[in-house]
């Protein structure tokens, strides 16, 4: 799951860093058969929800934010972020991350790409930040930016801070992912058993 995740939000920065540069011209189809359906099956998988749209239900409760990554307060390395909001009930794919006058924004893009997890709770998107400096997000600080539920439900203005450190850059999605206590270190894949001692009688 955690490697699906990985390619996806591979794509998401490759999306991102595409929308700051020109577009290359489209390039020659590969000769090989092979490795066009490789090249095809990569980009297809990708470890996110589908969008959906708001269902107006106004006895709904607004939704809460859980947690985020960074932490509000928190000191994170600078490099590749990949920013976490989680909230406590499935959201549809209205809302924008906003910046904090005075602080700077990671995710300055007029175009943001997300992954959306499959309960629909968790969004990520693939940031940058960088070294020795203070950071701040708005969430729903913007009638314009404002994030629903699958109720269409608002919620209420949010936002946290973070800084960064003088600490080496984050390189990769990955290593921005194992930066977040959310994510789980992966399973090894051999566990030995504990020993106990026992006695017994023939």
């Amino acid at each position: 799951m955690k490697d699906v995740l990985l390619v996806a939000l591979a794509i998401l920065a490759l999306g991102a860093a595409a929308q700051a540069q020109p577009k290359p011209a489209p390039a020659a189809a590969p000769s090989d058969p092979a490795a066009a359906v490789s090249e095809t099956e990569e980009l297809t998988v990708t470890a996110q929800a589908t969008c959906l749209e708001p269902k107006p239900d106004n006895f709904s409760p607004r939704p809460k934010v859980l947690s985020t990554f960074p932490a509000n307060g928190a000191v994170v390395r600078p490099g590749v972020l990949v920013l976490r909001i989680t909230f406590d009930q499935p959201m549809s794919c209205k809302g924008f991350f906003t910046g904090i006058p005075k602080l700077r924004n990671p995710c300055p893009l007029e175009h943001q790409h997300w992954l959306l997890s499959f309960d629909r709770r968790t969004i990520r998107t693939t940031c940058r930040a960088e070294g020795v400096a203070s950071y701040g997000v708005g969430v729903s600080d913007n009638p314009d930016a404002t994030f629903l539920s699958l109720a269409g439900r608002p919620l209420e203005p949010y936002e946290f801070r973070f800084t960064t450190s003088a600490a080496p850059d984050v390189l990769t999605p990955s290593e921005s992912l194992g930066e977040d206590p959310a994510n789980p270190p992966p399973k090894p894949e051999f566990v030995p058993l504990e020993l106990q001692t026992a006695h017994v009688r023939k």
